[in-house]
């Protein structure tokens, strides 16, 4: 079947094949996906770890159609699943008052926009990714606020502990991550931020309420203003913004055409019901640490150099070299395991034992499709950086000079 190049301007982030064309999907039921080809995939992808339940869960599916029907409000006026969905988030997330917008991106903007304006002061310092907004894009020297005053900090301490001392702060906005990063770091981070005296903002749109009931650093960092969006309504566009009704006073003018809409409200009613249990957490979790633990023992069994980061909420494959890292996409790809490309991996809690003795079997298969890289140099220093760098835009934990961090910054900016 011949494709016919797309008139889309922009080029979303998707499955794509080696020479770049995405990848069709016609279908997809709990962990699996149907390609235009007939093809079955397992997915550990899910919609960049937005589809937390498993794709078409029967009890958001039946309140999606429902609420499609027009059995559950309209678009047009207050829907009283509005009071329910802010409710939920506020009793799982905390926070006087809840905003709500349609993509993580836009909620991450308000809420930095937002403390921005009531703290008075112009510099914010981040680190991580925030999404597919110039907002975010660096300046050319490290720590430099770039155009929209942001200056990124690339989770390095120092640098964020010598960007503080800047009276013009008024924010510092970072993106969790428990791969890369340990609990000692975050208890740094919230003294340094603390001792400024400065609002810190939890851009939790990835990892919010997918580690428990809340936030992930609920009490690592016991953030100022937080933001969630890929766990609240099993892939449906929606995303919230939560904290002090001081901080966050600039939103209540900020409203839109769809703010009302019943299916996205019913899919995140539904969605943070069952987020609240935990149960789809811990299921998530253990599926996650049983595919881990396999694909460690295949892994190694195998004499490959791809280590595993992480666990089982959320990990990455590390390959020790880029030509390792094409040969093990490219043997996914063979055997329909879907991966997030050079990123996290994020199971659902749709990951049954079907779904993992047949992931299982085919990551087996796929070291059988790598023997010919067996025994190569193992997973140095390099990968790391690189492959942290992948995920979360900035330096892997470690202990570091500033004239070494520098030289990391200058190398992988550059890459």
């Amino acid at each position: 079947m011949t494709r016919i190049p797309s008139v889309l301007a922009e080029r979303p982030t998707c499955p794509r094949t080696p020479d770049g064309i995405p990848r069709v999907f016609t279908a997809a039921r709990g962990g699996y996906l149907t390609d235009d080809s007939g093809k079955s995939w397992i997915d550990f992808d899910n919609a960049r770890g937005s589809v937390t339940l498993g794709h078409g869960d029967p009890e958001v599916a039946a309140a999606v159609a429902r609420a499609a029907a027009g059995e559950s409000g309209s678009a047009t006026g207050w829907n009283a699943r509005v009071d329910t969905v802010t409710g939920r988030l506020r009793e799982l997330c905390g926070g006087e008052v809840v905003g709500l917008f349609r993509s993580g991106t836009a909620a991450v903007r308000a809420a930095v926009l937002a403390v921005r304006e009531s703290v008075g002061r112009p510099l914010v310092l981040s680190a991580g990714y925030h999404g597919y907004d110039p907002m975010w894009r660096p300046a050319g020297t490290p720590g430099e606020p770039n155009a929209d005053g942001i200056a990124d900090f690339y989770f390095d301490l120092g640098l964020l502990a010598e960007l503080l001392r800047d009276d013009r702060a008024a924010a510092v906005v970072l993106s969790p991550d428990h791969m890369h990063l340990s609990p000692r770091w975050y208890a740094r981070a919230r003294e340094l931020v603390s001792a400024a005296g400065v609002p810190l903002i939890a851009d939790e749109v990835k990892v919010g309420l997918r580690y428990g009931l809340g936030l992930s650093t609920a009490e690592l960092l016991a953030p100022d203003v937080w933001t969630v969006a890929k766990g609240v309504a099993n892939g449906h566009a929606v995303a919230a913004v939560g904290g002090p009704r001081e901080l966050l006073a600039p939103l209540r003018e900020i409203s839109f055409t769809s703010f009302f809409e019943p299916t996205i409200l019913a899919a995140a009613d539904r969605t943070l019901a069952r987020a609240a249990t935990g149960e789809p957490q811990r299921s998530a979790r253990a599926a996650g640490e049983r595919f881990v633990g396999h694909a460690r023992k295949a892994l190694e069994a195998a004499g490959l150099a791809v280590e595993i980061a992480g666990d089982g909420t959320l990990f990455q494959f590390v390959p020790a070299s880029r030509a390792l890292a094409r040969a093990f996409r490219q043997a996914a790809a063979d055997e329909g395991l879907l991966f997030y490309d050079g990123d996290n991996q994020a199971v659902s809690a749709a990951f049954d034992d079907t779904v993992l003795t047949d992931a299982e079997r085919r990551f087996d298969r796929l070291c059988e499709r790598l023997a010919p890289h067996a025994g190569g140099d193992p997973v140095d220093e390099p990968a790391r950086y690189r492959a942290a760098w992948n995920v979360i835009d900035g330096l892997r934990e470690a202990d570091r000079t500033p004239e070494r961090t520098r030289r990391w910054l200058a190398e992988l900016l550059d890459d």
